[in-house]
């Protein structure tokens, strides 16, 4: 019995503390086989948790990641494109505007060298939060 109430109690804080700590919007825009958006969203958390990033509401982080197969087919070439971006209001209209940005490009094998990259790319558009 006082098992089951510890893991409870455990699992209430860590909802609680979910709910407390704000969550960073995570705009994306996907077109590479090789990695999934969840992956994707997942490196955003991680590292916006690593680096203890605190975005208001009305901003978010967009990863863009594109990749093609080279010429043989064993490696992909690559790009990834990075934002922080503000909600804005022109009139009656919103959009987002970018505030700090960051663009990489290269050539990989895989995946996982590639969610590397992306992890490195969030870090520093991170670093540029104004």
């Amino acid at each position: 019995m006082g098992k089951r109430i510890s893991m409870l109690v455990a699992g209430a804080l860590a909802a609680a503390a979910a709910h407390a700590a704000p969550a960073t919007t995570v705009l994306q825009d996907l077109d590479c086989r090789l990695v999934k958006a969840d992956d994707i969203a997942g490196i955003v958390a991680k590292v916006g948790k690593d680096t203890g990033l605190r975005l208001p509401k009305d901003m978010a982080v967009r990863a863009e990641v594109h990749c093609t197969p080279d010429g043989n087919g064993k490696r992909h070439v690559y790009t990834i494109r990075t934002t922080i971006e503000k909600l804005v209001t022109d009139g009656e209209q919103q959009r987002w505007a970018m505030v700090a940005h960051n663009t990489s490009y290269g050539t990989t094998s895989g995946s996982a060298a590639l969610l590397k990259e992306v992890r490195f790319a969030v870090r520093d558009v991170i670093r540029q939060e104004p």
